[in-house]
């Protein structure tokens, strides 16, 4: 997006004014608001973040005038871009103004919640925003989503304390123009299985068909997430020999990189079951327990009805000391699902005892799954 004139010496001013603020000692919260400092940046080649990210580096400040140029010339076109910054930053309990301008769009959420949402092109130029937020005491994440469309581009982001508060640490202030910087490779997400067997999955969703199994300390490269950051439920994995899945979060430890780094994606895989290494499953073999398998056993003769309620029909009794599986809990999480033998039915909690994973990891509902 081509910047009017009032926004191009707008955006000139601002990292005058930055530099100028260090030259002569002048307050940098004065000058132009608290930055922040050692930011995660990923650039996308893409102005939808798809796929991978192209460059990852450590920016001081998100405080650029790229103009008609590119970030990172020969890895980030000039036109037609995103980046996303990521950062953890202590703040004293207090009220803030956070800034956030661009040309063209930008988006920022503090622990997963967006208080600056303008991702659109920036009609007639660099466009800034402002949104005061109270704050705790505390270490907030912050993330900065920007897309560049055609022609000029900048970006910035910081804040100044209102009421109360310290400014936030690492604080910094103005800076200078970033330096020139090295390029470095994309740190990779990982994943490890932490439970004896789980399903993988078509989709990011029990209702997607299995198409596989992982079993415990397996890894894999994580190549994407269902949901915003912080909000993730399902991650999609590399099962190696070109082969993909989806894994529920509650069976596998994220580390190695940011997961904020990876792309946010629904895509449904379309495959046959496979085993994790990439071969056909085995006739035969044993289903793949679900990703929360819960298990119980009855504590007494449990009597099992056809809804959660007293008033539910009697379906059926499993007897005392047998083993069933529990598929759901019931919204007042009075009764659950079991499935023994061939009797599917609700069940009253205090007459079972969970013997295989936790009821707060059930789905929620008073119809039978």
């Amino acid at each position: 997006m081509r910047y009017s004139t009032f926004g191009r010496l707008f955006l000139a001013a601002l990292i005058a004014l930055s530099a100028g603020a260090v030259m002569i000692g002048q307050s940098p919260a004065q000058a132009q608001g608290i930055t922040g400092s050692n930011w995660e940046g990923y650039y996308w080649a893409n102005p939808t973040f798809s796929g991978s990210p192209a460059l990852f580096r450590i920016d001081p400040a998100i405080l650029f005038n790229w103009g008609t140029g590119s970030p990172a010339p020969g890895i980030i076109p000039n036109d037609n871009f995103s980046v996303r910054w990521y950062n953890r930053i202590a703040f004293a309990a207090g009220t803030y103004r956070f800034r956030a301008g661009a040309d063209d769009g930008i988006r920022v959420a503090i622990n997963g919640n967006i208080i600056i949402d303008r991702f659109t092109p920036a009609v007639g130029g660099f466009t800034v925003n402002t949104a005061d937020v109270v704050l705790g005491a505390g270490t907030y994440e912050i993330i900065v989503d920007y897309y560049e469309g055609v022609g000029e581009a900048g970006v910035l982001f910081d804040w100044t304390v209102i009421a109360g508060g310290d400014g936030g640490a690492p604080g910094g202030g103005g800076v200078a123009p970033p330096p020139a910087f090295t390029p470095t490779r994309v740190p990779t997400v990982k994943a490890v299985v932490i439970v004896d067997r789980a399903n993988i999955r078509s989709g990011p969703g029990l209702n997607f068909p299995t198409i596989g199994e992982a079993f415990r300390d397996q890894q894999f490269t994580v190549i994407g997430r269902n949901g915003d950051f912080g909000f993730e439920t399902w991650f999609l994995l590399d099962l190696g020999e070109g082969k993909r899945g989806w894994m529920f979060r509650q069976v596998i430890y994220i580390y190695g990189g940011s997961i904020a780094s990876l792309p946010r994606t629904r895509e449904v895989i379309d495959a046959p079951a496979i085993a994790a290494g990439g071969a056909e499953a085995p006739a035969g073999e044993p289903p793949a327990v679900q990703p929360f398998e819960v298990r119980g056993i009855a504590q007494n003769n449990a009597l099992v009805r056809s809804f959660p309620s007293l008033n539910g029909e009697r379906i059926g009794v499993i007897p005392k000391g047998a083993s069933f599986q529990i598929l759901k809990l019931s919204n007042n999480q009075a009764w659950v699902f079991v499935v023994y033998e061939d009797l599917r039915g609700w069940t009253y909690v205090p007459n079972i005892r969970v013997t295989v994973g936790r009821l707060g990891v059930l789905p929620r509902g008073n119809t039978a799954p």
